[in-house]
């Protein structure tokens, strides 16, 4: 059986930083969830550790994402 993406929570950002450190990988910011805490998290082959990290104080927006498809041109409207 092939492994494509395993993704895995941990409690805390000591176990993130551990493991990081075993596996010789980054730990960066992937993501904000919907409350506005930092998703920290560290990648090595098809598994990757998730931390959720509380924020304080005000927050940037999220990035405003656009899907391509949004943009392309339906053949119907040239009808």
């Amino acid at each position: 059986m092939t492994t494509v993406c395993e993704i895995r929570q941990v409690p805390d950002m000591d176990t993130l930083r551990y493991w990081a450190r075993a596996m010789e990988v980054p730990v960066q910011q992937i993501g904000i969830t919907l409350d506005g805490n930092d998703v920290m998290g560290a990648t090595h082959g098809p598994t990757t550790l998730v931390c959720v990290v509380p924020t304080r104080g005000p927050r940037r927006p999220p990035l405003k994402w656009e899907s391509p498809f949004e943009r392309m041109e339906s053949p119907l409207e040239h009808m």
